[in-house]
């Protein structure tokens, strides 16, 4: 058997973007809108906002729309949450560890 050869791009984890990365990310009007919700909440209280609060800063009165749009950032990589737990969504530049 010949010698196996390991792909370094798949084995190193990449990094997470910094927040002026996530502003060039190209993103509807209303994900921008929901990312730049997310990110003042983190900054204003120190924690994550709901999918209710998120849509009551929008004026909007539906949640699956909003949800659309946070699965829609997930999916660009510009922001991180754990599934089926609430108040976990987070922009990606923001690090647990660096949180005051």
């Amino acid at each position: 058997m010949g010698t196996v050869q390991i792909n370094k791009k798949m084995t190193q984890k990449l990094a997470d973007l910094t927040y002026e990365q996530c502003m060039e990310v190209d993103m509807s009007p209303g994900q921008s809108e929901v990312f730049l919700i997310i990110d003042e909440w983190w900054k204003k209280f120190g924690y994550s906002p709901s999918l209710r609060e998120i849509a009551y800063q929008r004026n909007k009165t539906g949640l699956g729309n909003t949800k659309r749009i946070v699965d829609n950032l997930v999916d660009l990589g510009v922001v991180k949450r754990l599934k089926g737990r609430g108040r976990t969504v987070r922009p990606v530049y923001l690090n647990f560890r660096t949180i005051q």
